[in-house]
């Protein structure tokens, strides 16, 4: 619905395309989140004058893995939705412009609902600012404009609004989240 004026305004900000490198304009899913029970998606924009760099909102959701969301033992029995939340992206292309090593980071959004086998009708809702670094590798496998990119992520939670306490049981929260997955991409020159 807005697609059209955005992509407008993104052409507008970043000026002409020169001969050498056009505008990029990407589109990704993320199969993990779909295997758990969510979904995940982002789209992301390379503007011609700074080929390297892509940025992106994203939007996800998914149930954490048991075995992952009570990888200390304090955290036995309790469970983990990532709700519909959001990140921006920024990465920097080091291989060149096509594909090749990325880098970059994010300041993303979660909205993260907990429970415990002890409390069956009980749920805390907690909402987290945090950041992540990034690393990845953009690969085409051919000669279109579909890509593989596989990517790792170390997160940091930045503030949180409150602690996930569900009945008497306190979640122990990570000093640092790891994240990683395979993203499907489409590149389109614009």
């Amino acid at each position: 619905m807005l697609r059209g004026p955005i992509i407008a305004l993104l052409l507008l900000a970043a000026g002409p395309a020169t001969a050498d490198e056009p505008h990029r304009l990407h589109a990704e899913v993320d199969p993990l989140p779909f295997i758990l029970g969510g979904y995940g998606g982002q789209i992301g924009f390379r503007a011609a004058q700074a080929p390297r760099l892509r940025f992106a909102v994203a939007s996800f959701a998914l149930d954490v893995p048991d075995p992952v969301a009570q990888l200390d033992s304090d955290n036995d029995g309790f469970h983990i939705r990532v709700r519909p939340s959001g990140a921006f992206y920024c990465l920097y292309f080091l291989s060149g412009t096509r594909g090749g090593w990325v880098a970059g980071g994010s300041l993303r959004y979660l909205r993260l609902e907990y429970s415990h086998d002890d409390v069956p009708d009980a749920a805390t809702d907690v909402g987290e600012l945090s950041v992540e670094a990034i690393a990845g590798y953009k690969w085409h496998p051919w000669d279109a404009g579909f890509y593989l990119q596989p990517w790792v992520t170390v997160a940091r939670a930045l503030a949180r609004s409150d602690d996930a306490v569900v009945g008497d049981h306190e979640y122990q929260q990570m000093f640092v989240q790891l994240f990683a997955t395979v993203n499907l991409g489409w590149e389109l020159a614009l």
